[in-house]
């Protein structure tokens, strides 16, 4: 058996254990000219998968990019591969949008892979990263500080992306490449320590390996080996999660919840910081933030994420998404999604004493209801009782916490508050043995 043959018989164990490539399936392949890539496609070619390949042209190193084009329009010509290319301003595109030219690069190839695959009717885009491009990702993450999942590496599938050839080194790849007689062209930045991957290639890898001169195969057998330990921690992390937390929708917002964690049951956790980070992360909280929120003890104490509320309450965390709700002034009711209103004959209707419902003298209401959300100052007459009383105060009395005050909201007619949504019912416009007709609104919880 040749050296090829091993391995491409290596890579084709490693697709089938990882479910990455299925025969009949149509293949988008990104390809640069470089040897990684270029022995991707040939691989992909030699197994019988049918692929079109991707080419971007960042027009970062003048002529060499050109070259690059070029090198890749004769191999896909030589290889009857059908070629999408496309031009991109990266340096242009990197200054209006303030990111490195690194970062822009990878933007615009992955919004454009998104969008040809559509296009071409594909599922599948194939990288060429391998083991060595692993390796560096890992030793990245680790001196930018990084969680257990940034241990763990580059996966063999992430959504419609596959790699596979994280199983073989670079050195696998040249030895394949000059079996085959193939050639490549070879960027010319990849030689220069101006960016950090590089001075892990150039400069950290050859440290490493004056150490121990197996240390690229150690260090992914320790990536290995933090993969299945992963899958433990996230079995564990699930569990500790349903322990601690409840979720709740978030009244008339689709799709939308409130999270209570309850922190007697998380401080029970073997590892309370570890469980609260993954709980928060999925909601915008970082780190230092996570720490911070671990170690509270001030009830009322509320922390923010781009697109979340946090609030320390007494025996519990809440966590509630940021609401359109802050806008809300006097929308009609009949046009608001979250509460359901109903005009009914009062002969035929069944008062029913529950906070989802409140029931009103059709008679009696002056003008259009709105809903908005409750303000500083607000007053109403509770059922039952002849003086007015602050919204705030009946809050208050409720035990309501501090992101629910924020989002209470009221339904008013032309002259006054008539429902506390969800708490309590006005005084005003009651219903009695003199009504005719009622006018029943409903939350849709």
């Amino acid at each position: 058996m040749t050296n090829l043959s091993a391995i491409y018989d290596k890579i084709n164990n490693y697709c089938r254990q990882n479910g990455l490539l299925k025969q009949g399936a149509k293949l988008l392949v990104a390809i640069s000219g470089g040897a990684d890539s270029v022995f991707l496609l040939r691989y992909l070619v030699a197994e019988g998968y049918e692929a079109e390949a991707a080419h971007c042209n960042f027009h970062l190193r003048g002529e060499e990019s050109n070259r690059d084009e070029q090198f890749v329009h004769d191999l896909c010509a030589t290889l009857h591969i059908p070629l999408h290319v496309k031009h991109f301003n990266t340096l242009d595109y990197a200054q209006a949008n303030g990111v490195s030219i690194e970062m822009a690069a990878r933007t615009l190839r992955y919004e454009w892979f998104d969008q040809l695959l559509h296009e071409i009717d594909a599922d599948t885009l194939t990288v060429a990263h391998h083991r060595d491009d692993n390796i560096e990702s890992i030793l990245l993450n680790l001196v930018r500080g990084t969680g257990i999942k940034g241990l763990c590496g580059m996966q063999p599938r992430n959504g419609y992306i596959v790699r596979p050839l994280l199983c073989i080194s670079r050195s696998d790849i040249i030895e394949a490449m000059n079996e085959m007689q193939q050639a490549y062209v070879d960027d010319s930045t990849n030689f220069e320590d101006q960016y950090s991957r590089n001075k892990i290639r150039l400069n950290v890898m050859p440290l490493l390996r004056s150490i121990n001169a197996g240390a690229e195969q150690n260090i992914a057998t320790a990536i290995e080996n933090i993969n299945e330990a992963y899958k433990l921690y996230e079995d564990s992390i699930k569990h500790y999660s349903k322990l601690c937390c409840e979720s709740y929708p978030n009244g008339e917002a689709e799709g939308l919840h409130t999270l209570y964690i309850n922190k007697e049951k998380l401080q029970a956790c073997a590892s309370p910081i570890s469980v609260l980070h993954e709980i928060l992360a999925p909601y915008g909280f970082n780190r230092s933030q996570v720490q911070q929120i671990e170690q509270c003890e001030s009830s009322g104490k509320q922390f923010c994420s781009p697109s979340h509320s946090l609030l320390i309450n007494r025996n519990q965390i809440i966590v509630s998404p940021i609401s359109k709700e802050t806008e809300m002034i006097d929308i009609p009711l009949e046009t608001y999604p979250g509460i359901k209103v109903s005009v009914v004959e009062a002969a035929q209707c069944t008062i029913m004493r529950h906070n989802t419902h409140a029931y009103f003298d059709a008679d009696k209401v002056k003008g259009k209801l709105v809903v908005r959300l409750a303000k500083t100052g607000d007053k109403f007459r509770p059922f039952g009782m002849k003086g007015q009383k602050l919204v705030s105060d009946l809050l208050t009395d409720l035990k309501v916490n501090r992101l629910e005050k924020e989002r209470q909201l009221v339904v008013c007619d032309d002259e006054r508050i008539l429902w506390v949504v969800g708490r309590r019912a006005s005084e005003d416009g009651k219903v009695t043995s003199q009504t005719k007709r009622i006018i029943l609104l409903e939350t849709k919880v």
